[in-house]
């Protein structure tokens, strides 16, 4: 007898104390994320974010999707890149042993620390690593004004 040594299952009733909700139980979900996965919920995506020779430089790791499939905004200094991973089609005469993919749909933002010039924002995206490169705005020196009178 061939069993699966990973199955979808519903969270615990511990888990849940307000029930089951479309969105999940942000409680239990920050502290047992292996849940949201296991039903095929969102999944979040790796950030490096940096400055770096006037630049503020993001890499985010997103293995597996497909670069239409991508979203980058930047609005009022809020940067939000989002996605989805389609899940694969799973053959009904496998027998799995092991399914760990990941798939579903992500969203994230962050506050940029400072204001970027929003027309020269680069961005790459090569062999799952998404490279967003963001000069930030020169900010105009203190000048002294002389009062009159």
């Amino acid at each position: 007898m061939n069993m699966p040594l990973l199955k979808k299952e519903r969270r615990p009733w511990w888990m849940s104390p307000w029930g089951d909700e479309a969105a999940g139980d942000v409680w239990s979900d920050r502290l047992f994320p292996v849940w949201q996965r296991m039903k095929g919920e969102e999944w979040t995506p790796t950030f490096n974010f940096y400055e770096e020779e006037g630049n503020y430089k993001l890499e985010a790791e997103i293995p597996g999707v497909d670069k239409d499939n991508l979203s980058v905004t930047i609005d009022k200094n809020v940067l939000t890149i989002s996605g989805k991973k389609e899940s694969k089609v799973e053959e009904k005469k496998a027998n799995y042993y092991l399914l760990e993919s990941s798939y579903g749909s992500f969203s994230r933002s962050l506050r940029l620390p400072g204001e970027i010039e929003e027309g020269k924002v680069q961005a790459s995206y090569q062999n799952g690593v998404l490279k967003l490169t963001m000069p930030q705005k020169k900010v105009s020196e203190t000048k002294q004004i002389k009062i009159e009178g």
